[in-house]
C-alpha cells in the first residue's frame, strides 16, 4: 500500500512539474510574441496576468512539494540527505565544546545574518505598498515608480548577501559541532535565499520592464501592474516568515555560544578562547586558577539575579568591577 502511495505521489509530482513547465512556456511565448512592452487589449492583459500568477503559484507549490520529497527517511540507508538536528540539539552539546568553538560559531552566525534581514523585508513590503498606491493614482509619474523599484531591488540585494546555498555535509557525528551549526543556519537561509531570488526574478522579468523606456504620457502601459505588485507583496510576506525563522536560528546559535550559566567547564582549555560576552553564575565551574580572573572581568547582568557577564578578556591586570 505504501509503495503504491509512493508511486502515485511520484507520478503526481512529475505531472505537476510538466504542467508547470508547459504553463511557463505558454506565458513566456504569449508575452514575448507581442514584441517589447505588451500592447494588449484589456481582457488579454488580464488573462496574461492571471496565467503568470498561476504559474508562479504552481511553481512555489511544486518546489515545496519536491523539497519535502527529498528529505530521506532515516531508515533509508541509501539516502544522502544530512540529518535534521532538533532545535535543542546544539544546546545539548557539551559546554567545553561550545566554548572551544564559540568564536567560529558566532562568525558563522554573522555570515548568515549580515544585517537585520527581517527589517529589510519589512521595508520592502512598505515600498510595495507605496508602489501600489502610485499605480492606483494615475497622476503619479512613471519615473517615481521606477525609483521605488530601484529601492526594492536594493533591499533584495541585502538579503541575497546570504551565503549561496551549497551542498551540506552528508553525515554529522557527535563531534561535528560547527557542521551542526552550519546546517542549523543553512536550512532557513537557503529557503529565504530562494524565495527572495524568485521575487527578484519576477521583478526583473515582469515588473521592472514596464517602467523602462516609458514616459509619463504612456502611463496606460502600466495597466495590470497592480496585480503583479500584489503577487510580489504576497511572495514577500512569505519570505518574511522565512527571515523570522532564520532570525530565530541565529539567536539560538548566539545564545548557546554565550550562555554558560551552571556549566561545568573544569576540563576546558581557556587559552586563546574568546571569553568576552559569556554569561555565567556561581554554579559555573571554571578550570583551576581562572575563576578569580573571570570574576574581576565580569559585571552583573541587569534583571537576572546572580548572573554575570564577562565584560573584557580576563587577565591579571583587570581592575575589579564595582558592584
Amino acid at each position: 500500500m505504501h509503495a503504491a502511495d509512493g508511486r502515485s505521489s511520484d507520478s503526481l509530482d512529475v505531472l505537476l512539474a510538466s504542467a508547470h513547465g508547459q504553463v511557463g512556456i505558454a506565458v513566456h511565448d504569449r508575452l514575448m510574441a507581442q514584441g517589447g512592452v505588451p500592447e494588449l487589449r484589456d481582457p488579454d492583459l488580464a488573462l496574461d496576468r492571471l496565467l503568470a500568477a498561476a504559474h508562479r503559484t504552481a511553481g512555489r507549490a511544486i518546489t515545496a512539494r519536491l523539497s519535502q520529497a527529498t528529505h530521506v527517511d532515516p531508515a533509508d540507508k541509501g539516502g544522502q540527505e544530512a540529518p535534521r538536528p532538533d532545535n535543542g540539539a546544539l544546546a545539548s552539546r557539551p559546554a567545553p565544546v561550545r566554548l572551544k568553538y564559540r568564536r567560529d560559531a558566532m562568525q558563522i552566525a554573522r555570515a548568515y545574518w549580515p544585517r537585520d534581514l527581517v527589517d529589510a523585508l519589512r521595508t520592502a513590503l512598505r515600498l510595495l505598498e507605496r508602489l501600489s498606491e502610485m499605480l492606483e493614482a494615475s497622476q503619479q509619474p512613471a519615473d517615481r515608480a521606477r525609483e521605488v523599484v530601484e529601492q526594492l531591488d536594493a533591499r533584495f540585494a541585502e538579503v541575497l548577501l546570504l551565503p549561496a546555498p551549497r551542498r551540506r555535509p552528508v553525515e554529522l557525528t557527535g563531534t561535528d559541532y560547527l557542521a551542526a551549526v552550519e546546517v542549523r543556519l543553512a536550512r532557513p537561509a537557503e529557503q529565504l535565499f530562494y524565495d527572495v531570488e524568485r521575487v527578484r526574478q519576477v521583478m526583473d522579468e515582469e515588473f521592472a520592464p514596464l517602467f523602462t523606456a516609458i514616459d509619463d504620457a504612456a502611463a496606460g502601459y502600466l495597466l495590470g501592474a497592480e496585480a503583479v505588485a500584489q503577487d510580489l507583496y504576497d511572495d514577500l510576506e512569505h519570505a518574511s516568515t522565512r527571515a523570522m525563522a532564520l532570525s530565530r536560528a541565529v539567536a539560538e546559535v548566539e545564545k548557546i555560544s554565550n550562555d554558560f550559566v551552571g556549566a561545568d567547564l573544569r576540563h576546558a582549555n581557556l587559552d586563546g578562547v574568546l571569553l568576552e560576552g559569556i554569561r555565567w553564575d556561581a554554579a559555573t565551574i571554571w578550570p583551576d586558577g581562572w575563576e578569580a580572573l573571570i570574576r574581576r572581568a565580569s559585571l552583573p547582568v541587569g534583571g537576572e539575579h546572580g548572573v554575570l557577564v564577562i565584560a573584557a578578556e580576563p587577565d591579571d591586570s583587570v581592575i575589579p568591577a564595582k558592584a
